[in-house]
């Protein structure tokens, strides 16, 4: 009997844990970043919100540490579309089972992933009855080195004891008639080598693996039938950013932009190196149906 109870227990709880709940449904755009919806996939992770008609998201990776340890969103990227979305009919929906999310008026469908297999971001853009003009604009906010404020500190390994004058540099972004690659380059000196200072281990410092060194982290957006139309200078949520807007050559019914990331030590050819490696494995369709069978199989 005792046996017969708890195998009844434990079959309760598995399923109550597997249960996948609603997706979650918003009927109302939002006001600035803080009412962002998560998105995501293997090791990437986004946030995705609508403001004053534009598509915005923030776009983060596993790994992607400067020199004080501070894990990097890779920038903030803003989809906006001619004719756009009606919002007396918005829909902004997180598609738990299929992990993604879908931004809809039930004419036209913007819908954001990542892969699950490979570090790769797609937006796809659909308007079957209305041909869309697309402009897309990266936002960066580190383009200058910059001097970290006390709270600043925190969101490094340093914490409390974070040096005087501690900073945050610059990010790299290159733009091309083919898109953007951004990155971040950390150099031969990081927190590994003032941890190992503090903890009078200098001695063995050879003999120890540094994650930090020349570790650079960032992507690649492909931008296919488009050109660069500006860059610009901005501020959001209190701090200057500097952006690249492109936009498409010719409307079309279904518009498409993919962001590529990776994490390599090494120099910038073996960053490009990865990125290209990445690109010959895409296969778009056949990527979004296994993504999706592993969110489907999740809790199975």
């Amino acid at each position: 009997m005792n046996k017969l109870l708890t195998i009844c227990f434990l079959t309760f709880i598995s399923l109550t844990l597997c249960a996948q709940p609603e997706d979650y449904e918003w009927t109302a755009p939002s006001n600035n970043s803080s009412e962002s919806m998560p998105c995501g996939g293997g090791d990437i992770g986004m946030n995705v919100w609508v403001e004053q008609g534009d598509i915005l998201f923030y776009l983060s990776r596993s790994g992607s540490f400067d020199e004080n340890n501070t894990l990097l969103k890779a920038g903030r990227f803003r989809v906006s579309l001619s004719p756009g979305l009606d919002m007396e009919h918005f829909r902004q929906i997180l598609h738990l089972a299929d992990g993604y999310v879908e931004i809809t008026d039930g004419q036209l469908s913007v819908q954001l992933w990542a892969d699950v297999w490979k570090p790769v971001v797609h937006v796809d853009v659909s308007s079957p009855r209305v041909k869309q003009s697309m402009a897309v604009t990266y936002e960066n906010w580190r383009m200058q080195d910059h001097e970290m404020t006390k709270r600043e500190c925190f969101q490094s390994s340093y914490k409390f004891a974070a040096p005087k004058g501690l900073k945050t540099f610059a990010d790299k972004v290159v733009t091309t008639d083919k898109g953007i690659t951004f990155l971040h380059q950390n150099g031969e000196e990081t927190i590994f080598d003032a941890t190992l200072t503090q903890q009078g281990m200098d001695v063995v410092k050879d003999r120890l693996y540094n994650p930090l060194k020349n570790l650079i982290s960032g992507g690649k957006i492909q931008l296919r039938d488009m050109v660069l139309m500006d860059s610009i200078h901005g501020r959001y949520a209190s701090a200057d950013y500097d952006g690249w807007m492109y936009v498409t050559k010719f409307p079309k019914r279904t518009l498409h932009l993919q962001v590529i990331m990776a994490n390599v030590q090494g120099s910038e050819k073996d960053f490009s190196d990865a990125i290209a490696a990445t690109e010959k494995k895409i296969r778009r369709e056949a990527d979004r149906e296994a993504s999706r069978k592993w969110w489907n199989e999740f809790c199975l």
